[in-house]
């Protein structure tokens, strides 16, 4: 095989002689970054995503958003309990309860909890991989960390996606020296990390699975049965440790399987498999050129670890032997995970791209190994992603979601106490509310959905909720809000924007039919009189509402 890069014959000249100078001035800053001055590169890199990650951190809220903070107001006690109307587990929401204690519960305070997790991964991945890959490859996945779409994005998001991203950091980088010798401490911190992780999101349970595949795939490569054993016993013991600590979690998390589940999923796709793998490194081209070059640095690690590979920035065949094996790692990891979670939707419809959080780990070390010690190309490509990443703080799409933003800056001014504001897309309704008390709406408005009056605006009742909804006849539910209403009063009707979005899921679907109905009911009804849409112009997507007062 040939080598990817090679080193000027004896005598021949790189670059012209005056420059040789400067060239080597470069060549030496280069290592000292790499090197003794590695630390001072992670606080650069630490800084730059810092810069990245709070350019929008007060970009509106949308639908989660507001299910997130509403939850966290619950007592401290109570958030569990609460959960079992929504089907999350509650870490995330015990710590945002006392993020928002301690900093208020204003958008960018709520959103900066998610940036933290988003800024420990950096340095992270740069302490969990110097050691077992080397100071280049933990610079190269550092530098991923620090610009990685996915980490900027819901870095400044009131969700927990960053915090489940920052835990699979730790899981894959702690797998890098799970079986060292004197590891004690890496096996107990494992185990530690994989019961929070598993406490935070569902989808937890699919990177614990892929933890289990990567160290049978470790315990493949051990020479011999005494060390095949010793790593099947150890992954044995770390993994039981975990899955007795989530016992307890195992009945709730089933009963809000059955009960709440995800209504608004379709089955994925083999395509949308991949498309969800590639969100964590969107967008799409830049996407497709990381994995080519990952293909074409696999082929030359390998090709190092046998001997027949050398060249400039590539691994000696030492080291490349050690990379290639913690690449298999890795690699069975993130491929055991999706797999898992994608088979596991297929049965129960559970599947969006920004539960990715999982992948992250894996991708990031697997990237900075493929990329950093494989030739000089690789490398290229590395700082051009990065670069390319590293100019974009993600407002076009943190400014695009669907928020009721408009509407509740055009209403909140006419809205008194007595009055009704309904919302057809039912889930929507804690960040309307949100909003509205934020903006200082009386304490006294009337909420409800599609589903009738809704007391407690914090969260929505996801139990049995497609059911629920196929029950609830628009006209029954909308003659019964409107006779409880005083003549006078208005009654604000918030209805979805379905000419963008994908509305064919079963929830989704019924949301979009309910809005029709319920627009021409309330249009036709004599008791109202319409007085018009809210904002006047626009929004393009999110909500609008149509306001109307309650005839005398």
């Amino acid at each position: 095989m040939s080598t990817p890069d090679t080193t000027p014959a004896h005598g021949s000249s790189a670059v012209p002689a005056g420059a040789a100078p400067a060239v080597e001035g470069l060549r030496r800053s280069a290592a000292w970054f790499v090197g003794r001055g590695a630390p001072f590169t992670v606080l650069l890199l630490l800084l730059w995503s810092a810069y990245l990650r709070t350019r929008n951190i007060d970009a509106p809220f949308w639908i989660d958003e507001g299910i997130s903070v509403g939850v966290a107001h619950f007592p401290f006690a109570d958030i569990p309990d609460a959960l079992r109307l929504d089907g999350n587990p509650p870490v995330y929401y015990l710590l945002l309860h006392v993020w928002l204690r301690l900093f208020g519960d204003s958008v960018a305070a709520a959103h900066s909890l998610s940036t933290v997790f988003a800024l420990a991964a950096v340095p992270g991945v740069f302490l969990l991989a110097r050691r077992p890959l080397g100071p280049g490859v933990a610079l190269g996945a550092t530098a991923l960390a620090a610009t990685l779409p996915y980490l900027t994005y819901f870095g400044q998001e009131t969700r927990m996606y960053s915090m489940v991203a920052f835990l699979s950091v730790i899981v894959a980088g702690l797998h890098l020296r799970l079986f060292d010798a004197g590891a004690r401490r890496v096996q107990v911190a494992l185990a530690l990390v994989l019961i929070v992780l598993l406490y935070t999101h569902t989808w937890g349970v699919f990177l614990v699975g892929g933890s289990v595949m990567a160290v049978g795939a470790r315990a493949l490569m051990q020479p011999d049965r005494a060390g095949r054993l010793r790593v099947v016993r150890i992954g044995f013991l770390v993994h039981l440790a975990a899955a007795v600590a989530w016992a307890p979690w195992i009945p709730i998390l089933a009963k809000q399987a059955s009960e709440t589940g995800a209504p608004w999923s379709l089955r994925p796709t083999f395509t949308m498999l991949l498309e969800a793998v590639g969100s964590v490194v969107q967008p799409q081209i830049p996407a497709v050129v990381l994995l080519c070059t990952a293909v074409f640095g696999a082929t030359v690690i390998a090709g190092s670890a046998r001997g027949q590979v050398r060249g400039v920035n590539v691994a000696p065949r030492d080291e490349a032997h050690a990379l290639r094996r913690h690449a298999l790692v890795l690699v069975v990891m993130l491929v055991s995970t999706m797999l898992f979670a994608w088979f596991a939707s297929l049965v129960s419809p559970a599947w969006a791209n920004r539960y990715m959080g999982v992948a992250v780990g894996p991708v990031v070390l697997l990237g900075g190994i493929l990329l950093t010690r494989t030739g000089r190309a690789p490398l290229v490509v590395l700082l051009v992603l990065v670069g390319l990443w590293g100019t974009s703080t993600q407002g076009d799409r943190l400014r695009d979601k669907a928020t009721p933003e408009a509407l509740v800056k055009a209403t909140a001014p006419e809205l008194r106490r007595g009055d009704l504001v309904v919302s057809i897309h039912p889930e929507q309704l804690p960040v309307i509310a949100y909003g509205l008390q934020h903006r200082g709406v009386a304490d006294g408005v009337r909420y409800a959905t599609a589903l009738g009056r809704q007391e407690d605006v914090r969260i929505f009742d996801w139990r049995r909720g497609l059911d629920r909804m196929k029950a609830a006849e628009p006209w029954v539910v909308a003659d019964r809000l409107i006779r409880a209403q005083r003549p006078g009063s208005s009654v604000l009707l918030v209805l979805p924007v379905i000419s963008r979005g994908n509305w064919s899921g079963p929830w989704t679907k019924l949301v979009a039919d309910n809005t029709k109905a319920w627009r021409a009911l309330l249009q036709a009804d004599p008791r109202l009189r319409m007085v018009g849409r809210r904002p006047v112009i626009g929004p393009a997507q999110g909500v609008f509402g149509v306001l109307f007062t309650v005839r005398p």
